[in-house]
This record gives C-alpha cells, structure tokens and sequence, in this order.
C-alpha cells in the first residue's frame, strides 16, 4: 500500500508542472535488415500512438524493404527511411556496431538541428505499448518532469501465435529485466547503449511508474528484481512472433558474422515466473485495429506485402534445408537456438543426429542422459526413450531418475489435456 502512495504521489505531483504534450515532439529511431514484412505494423502502431517522428536505416537487406518504405513514407511524411550500407566500408571492427553508429549519427543531428525534446532506440520487433491501450507517449512523458529519462521493461512474447499475426488484444508473455530508455535530446551521454545508456553524470532516470531505476549488480542494462514488474506502459518484445518465422529469423545470421544463423536465440520459451498476460480494453483494440486496417488499405499495395511475407517464407525454408548440416557440424550451438521449436521437421532432424551420437558411444550414459534432456525440449517421447536406456545402463544415477520421473510426468499431463 505505501508503495502505491508513493506511486500516485509522484503523479500528482508531476501533473502540476508537466510540460503541456505540444510542447513534446518525440523522435523514433530503428535500424532493420529483411524486415518488410513487419514495417507497416510497426509504423502504424507508433504513429497511432503519438510519435511525431520514425526514421528507419536498412542495412544489407535482400527484401523488398525499401519498396515498402517508400508507400508508406509516400503517404506519412512523418516517416523517413535511409540506407545505411555505407557502414560496411568502415573496418571489419565497426561493422559489428552498426546500430551504435547509426544511432549515434542521427542523435547527433538532433542535437544540431533542434525540433525534438525526446528520443527513443528500439527494434521492428518492439512496440511501446500502453497498458490501457489509449494513452500516447506525448501524454506519458508529460506525467514526468521534464528532465527525466525514462525506462521501459520488456514484455517478451513466447512465439505461439499464427505466423504473421497482428498484435493480438491479449497479450501474453514473460517479464524481462532489461529495458529501452527514452531520454530527452540533451541529455549528456558518454556511451549509446542498447537498453541503458552510460550517462555522463546522475540523472533523474525513472522506471514507467516513476520509481528510480536501479540496476542489478549481474547486468548493469537490467532493472533490480525488487522493482520489476509489469507497469502502465512497457515494450512488447515480438521477438519470436511464431514458429515459423523464429525458424526465418534465426537464418539472418548476426552483424559482423559468417555464421548463417542468429547465434544470439536461445530457443522458444515457455511460460516461466514472470509470465503475465494483458488484456487491452475491447473498444481501444477495436479502434486500434479498425484504424489499422485503414492504414494498410491507404498505405500497402497488396502484392508488396504478399512479395515481403513470402521472403520470409522463403527464408524458413531455406533454414530448414541447411537445418541438418548444421546439427551435424554444431550440435550444441544448433541445440541452443532450436529449443522449445516443436517443428515436425525440425524434431525429426534433431532427433535423427541423437539417435546418431547415440548408436556412436551405446555405453555412454552420461552422453546419453544430456541427448535426453536436450530432446526434452523438442520431444517428450524421444525424451523418455533416451533417458530410459540411460537408465537402463547407471540404474543409480539420481540424475536420470529425477528427469524419468520428470518426463513421465509431462507426458501424462500432456495426454490429460
């Protein structure tokens, strides 16, 4: 209850001297590889929700991207968009940092140019959201003092929805201590970041419920355990999306690296402590999606999103045919970015090179205990399989008996539901 006071306190008072939401102008700012699929979403729902300004950099993209950007910005010239290729003749050192650079580069000319009070950093798969679904960002920022950076906590989506799906009205998901911050324009900062600047000296940096941010001693872009929580506006991480497209997204690979998928997944997840669900009032949704479907009719020719919808398609496609080279080659690394992926072909691929190792070292099973746990994650029955011959070989191992008895358990609640 104090905490609460505390709470509607800083409103209140805030409210006295908040600065009037016209004298706010708010710069977006993204930077997006094969994304065209996802652009008209993304735009549409910041310029629903009051940014004054998006500016999205491509860079090294093989999608029709800028073809989208240009229908749209045709029609919204609040919405600009830039190649950034010209990052990869800077030294192979620099090219890994391609957002920090861009990022920097149009801070920057903020700072020289004027016209925005604030600015924010996030991905084609963020989306600020607020919790009641009608507030603006103008509106938000007002309820602060004017001086104060703020921090938004993620709400990451688990990858269970059709492919291609809008932002559905109930959203679930699992609460994440890392953040994106919005900060005004002259805010001194040493270093551009990607959830928390490094600023060069103290700020009034705030959670979305006005508490003072405090970071976890383990991961300095994170917020402290005891103030996380899911707050009255928050960032909708739609990293996953759906099955599918994780299968497509984890093939375009990493900035600066050979290797062909995003080593920087670590699988589907599952409802964990954190998961929560917001339900956004019916009759904003309605509006939001009913305005949304205007937006797409005024914006979108038809084929151009069919021709970004089927690179995607083409690229899960082209991730399933390198699939299983690469469990042959990097078992582990393949392991880490496919768990939780129930994928028919993906399990028999994975399952298929298990059976491999296996059939290798019969007598290991200490190898064949760890396959177990891994096909977990993908596959309940090849899971009680392999941890049955583990079994069957170290009887004792408490290892093994503790996870048998696991599986076993969700395979009987698997076949309840």
């Amino acid at each position: 209850m104090q905490k609460l006071k505390s709470i509607m306190k800083h409103w209140q008072n805030n409210s006295k001297n908040q600065s009037a939401t016209s004298d706010i102008k708010v710069k977006l700012v993204a930077i997006a590889k094969d994304e065209a699929a996802y652009f008209n979403e993304w735009v549409y729902h910041h310029l629903y929700f009051g940014f004054d300004d998006i500016e999205i950099h491509i860079n090294r993209t093989s999608d029709n991207s800028a073809e989208v950007l240009d229908s749209i910005c045709k029609n919204n010239p609040s919405v600009s968009w830039h190649k950034a290729d010209w990052i990869d003749q800077c030294p192979p050192g620099a090219k890994k940092h391609i957002q920090f650079i861009v990022y920097n580069k149009v801070w920057d000319e903020c700072l020289s140019q004027g016209g925005f009070t604030h600015i924010l950093f996030l991905d084609i798969d963020e989306f600020w959201m607020p919790k009641d679904f009608s507030t603006t960002i103008k509106e938000y920022i007002a309820g602060f003092k004017p001086d104060s950076v703020i921090s938004f906590e993620w709400l990451n989506d688990l990858g269970n929805l059709p492919k291609f799906s809008p932002i559905p009205q109930k959203l679930g998901g699992n609460l994440s201590p890392l953040v994106k911050t919005l900060f005004p324009i002259n805010t001194p900062v040493i270093e551009l970041r990607h959830h928390v600047p490094l600023f060069a000296a103290p700020q009034n940096h705030v959670l979305a419920d006005g508490h003072p941010f405090s970071a976890r001693k383990s991961l300095i872009q994170a917020v402290a355990e005891e103030l996380q929580s899911l707050k009255d506006a928050f960032v909708y991480h739609r990293a996953h999306r759906s099955v599918e497209e994780y299968i497509s997204l984890l093939y375009r690979g990493r900035p600066g690296e050979t290797f062909p998928y995003k080593t920087n997944r670590h699988g589907l997840p599952v409802p964990n402590n954190w998961f929560v669900e917001v339900d956004f009032p019916e009759a904003s949704y309605k509006q939001y999606a009913a305005s949304y479907r205007d937006f797409l009719i005024s914006n979108v020719k038809p084929e151009q999103l069919d021709k970004a919808k089927g690179y995607v398609e083409r690229r899960f496609n082209d991730s399933m045919s390198q699939l299983p080279g690469f469990v042959e080659t990097d078992y582990p690394t393949m392991m880490q970015m496919f768990r939780g992926v129930y994928q028919h072909q993906v399990v028999e691929v994975f399952g298929q090179h298990r059976a491999k190792l296996v059939a290798e070292q019969p007598e290991n099973f200490r190898l064949i205990r760890d396959l177990a746990i891994d096909a977990s994650s993908q596959n309940i029955d090849e899971a009680i399989s392999l941890m049955e011959v583990a079994h069957q070989l170290h009887p004792e191992g408490p290892v093994i008996n503790q996870k048998l008895n696991e599986f076993r358990i969700i395979k009987a609640s698997q076949k309840r539901s």
